[in-house]
């Protein structure tokens, strides 16, 4: 296990749904990136990213999200920043939010030191594989973007 991680949210059977896990595809051909950060596609199970966080030095999610951008806006925050409008049981790890697996991680003690949301703002979400036009056009500045977070840090100081 790596110290540090990208992790994909989203269903790729469902539009613009799948956003994340496409840019982890393209962040798997960055082999000097997937030599020292573990890629993993949580395949929409919230016990896949609870495990992720487990350990970790840094662990960055991506994932479609609706936050009144233009479709197509990446967005980084970080958890403290985001409020999920999901209504969903408390902390069940049988459905899929975000926010609930980060208090999850927390309460167990077990959760990285660092964690960064990426959102993307969706076109089209609803039944269909594929990425709208505009969400696949950007799929190289989304990892490009998201390989930085990590590039930055292995930079040697100055």
């Amino acid at each position: 296990m790596k110290q540090d991680a990208v992790v994909a949210l989203g269903n790729p059977l469902m539009g613009d749904e799948g956003a994340g896990p496409a840019v982890l595809e393209r962040l798997r051909v960055d082999l000097d990136l997937g030599e020292r950060v573990d890629l993993i596609d949580s395949a929409g199970s919230s016990m896949t990213a609870l495990h992720a966080l487990s350990g970790r030095r840094k662990v960055v999610f991506v994932d479609c999200g609706y936050m009144g951008e233009e479709p197509g806006t990446l967005k980084r925050f970080l958890p403290r920043q985001a409020v999920s409008e999901k209504n969903m049981p408390r902390l069940s790890l049988h459905e899929g939010d975000l926010m609930q697996v980060l208090e999850m991680a927390e309460l167990l003690g077990d959760g990285a030191r660092e964690v960064v949301v990426f959102g993307i703002e969706p076109e089209r979400l609803g039944p269909g594989a594929g990425l709208s036009a505009r969400l696949r056009s950007r799929l190289d500045e989304y990892a490009r973007r998201i390989r930085a977070e990590f590039m930055e840090q292995a930079a040697p100081a100055r």
